[in-house]
């Protein structure tokens, strides 16, 4: 003790030495990974998930108490946790599946297709010409048309056209070829005639295609020789779209006709088969006014036109349940959004009490009754920062992107339920600020300048919100009046 009393009396340096270690330590305890926030905690930059990867209960299987639940500091009904998946499209049994690959369509009469330069017209001497003319016409993508003859048949046909190059694929024969759907993919934009306007038509390209008829998907693929990757990813991708497997496969780098014919069969009794309808094809796709039907309900819509963008039916073990989304756009901007749940029970048994009723934290609502398993009859409003992570969201996210239109950081939400013993409605009416010039930054739900402690310091936004609240009072009669 006395010699390092004497060692810190004596010793300037001991003593900085000392110091300096301590604090050092110090901060290599506190500035420690181990200090550090886990990354499961922190906040996504993707705005929306993959379906599939949004947190749900376990599939047909509804939460026991569906209740406002918080993610990322913004709550959510679980209504809308109910597992989803892009619905299957459903066939007649016996229906083929035909499939035509080519890289690039044929010119018209065996003509040859010209190179750039000789496109080129003035004098080909002066480099600025040319290197504009090739500027022009080096790598250009023509469309070419490909005839695609089908035989008559009582046999029920699917029929997928892809091609890397623009193609429109003339359709010659579809009336009488029991023809249940068209498959148009590729790398740059397809476009088809000659379809029966009752015959759907999807189209999967990286390009934006010219069909004024086709239903856009997501993503895109394509193949024209059989023993490659690219035809084992599309004959995958063709499994999952329509459940059947190829019954047949024509593949050319380049061709301008080809020919199906079906299976020498008929259906049961000799009699063609009918169209079997995918769930998909009374709302996908489709255009609405004043109502549109969801499973057994009709549900009153806002004023405008409305688009169907998906429709799924979850798996129930006690009736049916129905979950849809309907879009409004300006100018390419989606400017509202209406997600719905319908479910109708045989049992008679009714549902849990509906907490997100009674959440707290919101811009105005009100409750008329919510008895577990009885009646149940309320609204809110309420503004949400990370609108596309639950599973019906993620899906309508996926289906806008490959649309082109933008995803909103945040949506003003009018939610509406009502429940009896038999059935129950959830309807969510989400309208985008942005669309009137109204910019929202990017923050977490509490600390929003949408937030009810916060939105009174901002007069577009409270003037905004006050819109929504008074339109969602009297939305809500309409709402409680509408029958399945």
């Amino acid at each position: 003790m006395i010699s390092e009393e004497g060692l810190w009396a004596r010793s300037a340096a001991w003593r900085w030495t000392l110091v300096i270690t301590c604090l050092a330590t110090a901060m290599a305890i506190l500035l420690g990974p181990w200090n550090a926030p886990s990354k499961s905690s922190a906040k996504s930059s993707a705005s929306y998930k993959p379906l599939g990867q949004a947190a749900a209960p376990t599939s047909g299987q509804s939460s026991p108490v569906p209740a406002a639940t918080a993610r990322n500091g913004v709550w959510h009904d679980e209504t809308f946790d109910v597992v989803v998946s892009p619905p299957v499209a459903r066939f007649p049994p016996g229906t083929e599946l035909h499939v035509i690959g080519v890289y690039e369509g044929a010119s018209a009469n065996g003509e040859q297709e010209q190179p750039w330069w000789a496109k080129c017209v003035g004098d080909k001497s002066n480099s600025s010409a040319m290197l504009a003319c090739h500027q022009k016409y080096a790598g250009q993508h023509t469309q070419k048309t490909v005839t695609v003859t089908l035989a008559r048949s009582s046999v029920p046909n699917v029929i997928a056209l892809m091609a890397y190059e623009p193609v429109k694929w003339k359709i010659i024969g579809a009336e009488a070829a029991n023809l249940q759907k068209v498959i148009l993919a590729g790398y740059h934009g397809q476009d088809v005639e000659g379809v029966p306007t009752d015959v759907p038509v999807d189209v999967y390209s990286g390009d934006s295609s010219p069909c004024q008829t086709c239903r856009r998907q997501a993503g895109y693929f394509y193949a024209y020789k059989n023993d490659t990757r690219e035809y084992t990813q599309a004959d995958e991708k063709l499994r999952v779209i329509t459940g059947l497997s190829p019954t047949s496969f024509q593949g050319a780098y380049r061709s301008d006709r080809f020919y199906i014919n079906s299976s020498p069969q008929t259906s049961q009794l000799g009699k063609p088969a009918g169209k079997v309808k995918s769930p998909t094809d009374s709302i996908t796709g489709q255009v609405f006014i004043d109502e549109a039907a969801i499973g057994n309900t009709n549900l009153p819509l806002p004023e405008g036109s409305w688009q169907g963008l998906l429709y799924v039916q979850a798996p129930s073990n006690r009736g049916s349940d129905d979950l849809a989304v309907l879009i409004r756009l300006e100018q390419d901007q989606l400017a509202e959004m209406i997600v719905v749940r319908a479910q109708f029970v045989s049992d008679g048994q009714g549902f849990s009490r509906h907490l997100a009723c009674e959440a707290k934290e919101i811009h105005a609502g009100g409750v008329e009754s919510n008895e577990a398993f009885g009646s149940q009859a309320c609204y809110w409003v309420n503004h949400d920062t990370d609108p596309w992570i639950q599973p019906i969201f993620a899906l309508a996210a996926n289906r806008l992107v490959a649309r082109g239109i933008t995803l909103p950081a945040l949506l003003v939400n009018a939610a509406f339920h009502k429940a009896d013993k038999h059935s129950a409605l959830t309807g969510q009416y989400f309208a985008n600020p942005a669309v009137k010039g109204i910019i929202s930054p990017k923050t977490h739900w509490d600390a929003s300048p949408w937030h009810p402690n916060h939105v009174k310091q901002f007069p577009d936004k409270a003037a905004f919100i006050q819109d929504r609240v008074q339109w969602a009072s009297s939305w809500f009669q309409i709402f409680k009046a509408t029958r399945p």
